[in-house]
């Protein structure tokens, strides 16, 4: 196993509150989302809801579409109003008219929004995404919320992420996937190395290739019954940020379970220059995995639709009807 050599300050730093800096900010990724068809019958859509916490101005959020396999993406914008919330009921269809799948990055930019402060605080707002399975009986499904820490190089900055009590067992109806989203401009190697309950390695150091600003989702290629996941990163140009998870998926229900993997690193390396004390300076930490910088990368990549129109009807602020 990859040991992070961060892995001992994490375990005594584990009594730590959570510090307020991973609460809020202005660029996200949402690493999986789709509108498409699954096995066994299943029929799977993203809703999506982003919270405006601002209580004096509207914010324009720009949502980048990051399509699985690496084609071109699709941006879109749209005004959430003051302390409000904007929900898509198939954010895919609904705002990109796109069958199929990929991660989706969420951010306000500074030049979308000149009326307000320059600043990480004054355009925070929060986002999360629930893709579910849309069968004749109900729905159920699984939140993907929106996250900002990723993967780097393991060579250079020694940071790993783990899943664990992982299930895939074909003849028990057990099926997990492993996916992540690459926001660099070139390809990287992802490695997934599967442990079982008792830490023996039973898969080591697959590689799994990402093209750069691309999505990528593929089965575990190993069976295993509430194992531990450990994926890493092999990223010579050092300038990609990689977001990776787990999908479980019960094939017998379609019930699925997400995760977001763990990452072995303690809050002063992922978030420095004093992130532990809640203070906007802290929030304009360099040390965060992703920012503007590279969210403007991944937008000018992409091919944009513009503004989406939103109306308040009985059910909050939707898509503007055609």
């Amino acid at each position: 196993m990859k040991v992070s050599r961060y892995i001992i300050p994490l375990i005594l730093l584990g009594c730590l509150a959570v510090p307020l800096t991973a609460q809020v900010n202005d660029t996200y990724v949402i690493p999986v989302s789709g509108n498409l068809n699954g096995a066994f019958g299943t029929r799977w859509m993203t809703r999506f809801s982003v919270f405006n916490p601002q209580t004096q101005y509207s914010l324009k959020i720009s949502v980048t579409f990051v399509p699985t396999g690496g084609a071109v993406g699709t941006e879109a914008r749209f005004t959430v109003p003051a302390n409000s919330v904007a929900f898509f009921d198939n954010v895919l269809s609904d705002v990109f008219h796109v069958n199929g799948s990929g991660a989706l990055l969420v951010a306000t930019f500074p030049e979308d929004n000149p009326g307000v402060p320059n600043d990480i605080v004054s355009r925070a707002f929060l986002v999360t995404s629930d893709t579910y399975n849309n069968a004749s009986s109900g729905t159920y499904g699984q939140t993907i919320p929106g996250v900002w820490a990723g993967l780097q190089d393991f060579n250079t900055d020694g940071i790993s992420a783990i899943a664990h009590g992982i299930r895939d067992i074909a003849a028990q109806g057990w099926r997990t996937n492993v996916g992540a989203v690459n926001l660099g401009r070139r390809s990287i190697t992802m490695h997934v190395t599967v442990f079982d309950y008792n830490g023996n390695t039973i898969l080591d150091n697959a590689p799994f290739t990402i093209p750069p600003m691309a999505h990528l989702q593929d089965h575990l290629p190993v069976e295993v019954d509430r194992g531990a996941i450990e994926f890493t990163v092999d990223d010579p140009s050092k300038q990609a940020v990689v977001f990776p998870y787990t999908s479980t998926i019960d094939q017998l229900s379609g019930d699925p379970s997400y995760q977001s993997p763990t990452l072995l690193a303690t809050p002063k390396v992922l978030f420095p220059k004093g992130a532990m004390t809640p203070t906007p300076a802290s929030l304009a930490s360099p040390g965060k995995k992703l920012d503007l910088t590279i969210a403007r990368e991944v937008r000018a990549n992409a091919t944009s639709i513009g503004e989406v129109a939103l109306v308040m009807s009985t059910e909050g602020y939707r898509i503007a009807p055609k």
